[in-house]
């Protein structure tokens, strides 16, 4: 239904930060073609994303999965004719998606992960015996303090807290 498109979604993206490669998009299908996520899923398809997106689709795009499938491996860049940062426009719509409170919880526990520790992911007991024998120093928790006063900052930590 019209009335259900939000023709302001494009500009939305575009003035976000990392979201103007949104404009330069002229559908031609290279993302989608070179996209190792699209090969393995039928769901994930960039070109059909943007398209949403030009289109105004915004209620099919922001409360979904469809921002969180990029691995930001940036292949869509290398291959796009217009230079359009197709990966940067999903950064873009991912963060449009938090503002809606759209994040999945793998997203949650590596914030709070970092948050913690100052590291996404932790270690395994396995790579921290190989970092050993091979004479590497202990993993420390270097910089906490200002990891978590930028997350603070940011609002982060409320969210963080809050799982």
């Amino acid at each position: 239904m019209l009335s259900e498109l939000d023709f302001d979604f494009m500009q939305k993206v575009a003035n976000t930060p990392r979201g103007k490669g949104i404009l330069l998009c002229i559908q031609c299908g290279r993302c989608s073609s070179g996209c190792p996520v699209a090969r393995l899923t039928s769901e994930h398809n960039p070109r059909r994303l943007m398209e949403m997106i030009i289109l105004g689709f915004k209620k099919d795009v922001l409360p979904t999965q469809l921002p969180w499938y990029c691995l930001s491996c940036f292949t869509c860049l290398d291959r796009c004719p217009q230079g359009g940062d197709v990966g940067e426009v999903m950064f873009a719509i991912r963060n449009l998606a938090v503002n809606q409170g759209n994040v999945p919880p793998g997203v949650f526990a590596q914030a709070k992960s970092h948050y913690e520790t100052t590291r996404v992911i932790n270690p395994v007991r396995s790579v921290l015996d190989k970092r050993e024998s091979l004479g590497l120093g202990k993993i420390t928790n270097d910089g906490l303090e200002e990891v978590q006063k930028i997350l603070k900052r940011t609002g982060m930590e409320k969210i963080v807290k809050s799982t």
